[in-house]
């Protein structure tokens, strides 16, 4: 180029046309863009040249300095500055790969911020939200909702475990099939940590058939984070991406976050729950106790309702004989035998000691009876593989319609009058109580 020595320039040089064509350049740009001068010369700028999306400068007109990369080679860029001349504008060139790499860098460190912070912001929503759950269910659709959310999914589901229920998926939808879903929930259980998978092809090394199970379904990431409170897994949540997906170092301690979140909740609740259970269940039988009785309301299509009063004959002695461990299977025994008698939606009750009450619904009075008769059989029978002693029942009924409008208290009230009637009578028996 005229008045410059291009050999002693440690930076390009380039001279435009007024439709921005190459008209010169000077040996450092040449060689820069691994192209000779005559191969330059002619071309348009936007060929070699172009403008990076991260620069701090957008916009067609510019004075620059501004940052380009090279069309072919992307990873290199220059810093340009424009200055207007007759018949076009005249470049300068100097070497920014090492600051265009530092940019990305920057720029990907406010995104993930930005990306951090909101998903900080959806997971202390679900906290509050996840404090105010009613059940599991409720629970496990916040856990699922925010998932997808916080990291633009497709699809979350949340699989919970527990209660020798095994693994169920309680909320979302899965786009795989049944068995490779379950897969990785156990994948997710033994791995005891946050698992990625970025393209299918990662998945078979994890999960046999993962991979071809993700292609029919046109997933192509997957992130699943186990639901663990200590040691113990709880369940898992488990997104599903039907875009390319490449994850940033804060994705997996997010995810440990929310799922941690959950972890406690669910803990929560199923503690309440096994309290409230507690309180209202005998911890022998696991039949409900008094206090259910108390604050049952007998559900009935009949409109007719047997209240049953059963005290076991004989149990004293086994107690006595064979110590409380045994008398304890014994009421076990006797709570699974009134179980079997009466139908899923009656009621059985351990009232106390020795005594059972049997709330059901019958279509009569002669239903009732013959249900009070059978009781009493079925307890007389042989407990052969607990004890070697006679047992029998004592078996009060008493019979009411709805209409009567007679409380609860006052039927087993009078069942229980029965009961001692039939007792009083040498036991093994039935007596019908009558309520006035």
């Amino acid at each position: 180029m005229s008045g410059v020595e291009p050999e002693a320039q440690p930076f390009g040089v380039i001279r435009t046309s007024e439709t921005d064509m190459i008209v010169d350049a000077n040996p450092w740009f040449a060689a820069w863009s691994a192209r000779t001068l005559d191969a330059l010369r002619g071309r348009a700028l936007s060929s070699i040249l172009i403008h990076v999306e991260d620069d701090l400068f957008q916009g067609d007109q510019w004075p620059g300095p501004l940052i380009m990369r090279h069309v072919s080679a992307p990873e290199r860029a220059v810093m340009v500055s424009r200055h207007p001349q007759p018949g076009g504008d005249l470049l300068v060139v100097t070497e920014a790969t090492e600051r265009y790499r530092a940019l990305r860098a920057l720029r990907a460190s406010y995104a993930l911020a930005d990306r951090t912070a909101s998903r900080l912001a959806l997971i202390i929503e679900a906290s509050i939200a996840l404090s105010t759950a009613t059940g599991e269910t409720e629970l496990a659709g916040i856990l699922a909702q925010t998932a997808e959310n916080a990291y633009r999914a497709e699809h979350a589901v949340v699989v919970l475990t527990g209660d020798d229920r095994g693994a169920e998926q309680v909320a979302g939808r899965s786009p795989l099939d049944d068995s490779t879903a379950s897969a990785l929930v156990g994948l997710v259980d033994g791995a005891q940590a946050v698992v990625t998978v970025s393209a299918p092809d990662e998945a078979d090394a994890l999960v046999p058939g993962l991979g071809d199970s993700m292609r029919r379904a046109g997933v192509h990431a997957i992130l699943a984070a186990p639901i663990r409170l200590g040691e113990e897994v709880l369940g898992a949540i488990i997104t599903f991406f039907s875009h390319e997906r490449v994850f940033d170092q804060e994705a997996a301690p997010l995810a440990e976050a929310l799922a941690g979140q959950g972890a406690q909740a669910l803990a929560t609740m199923r503690l309440q729950a096994r309290l409230a259970h507690a309180a209202m269940h005998d911890e022998v039988t696991g039949l409900p106790n008094r206090r259910a009785l108390e604050r049952a309301v007998p559900a009935t299509t009949t409109g007719t309702i047997a209240v049953i009063f059963v005290d076991v004959d004989g149990f004293k002695a086994v107690n006595d004989r064979y110590g409380h461990h045994c008398g304890d299977a014994v009421l076990r025994e006797v709570g699974q035998r009134l179980r079997a008698i009466v139908r899923e939606h009656d009621l059985v009750s351990r009232y106390g000691g020795d005594e059972f009450v049997v709330i059901a619904d019958v279509p009569s009075r002669d239903e009732a009876h013959d249900m009070a008769r059978r009781i009493c059989e079925r307890l007389r029978d042989v407990y052969e593989d607990l004890v070697d002693a006679a047992l029998g029942a004592s078996v009060g009924v008493v019979v009411a319609s709805q209409d009567d409008a007679l409380t609860l208290d006052r039927l087993v009230r009078a069942a229980d009058q029965a009961m001692y009637r039939a007792k009083s009578a040498g036991g093994n028996g039935v007596a019908v109580g009558i309520v006035g």
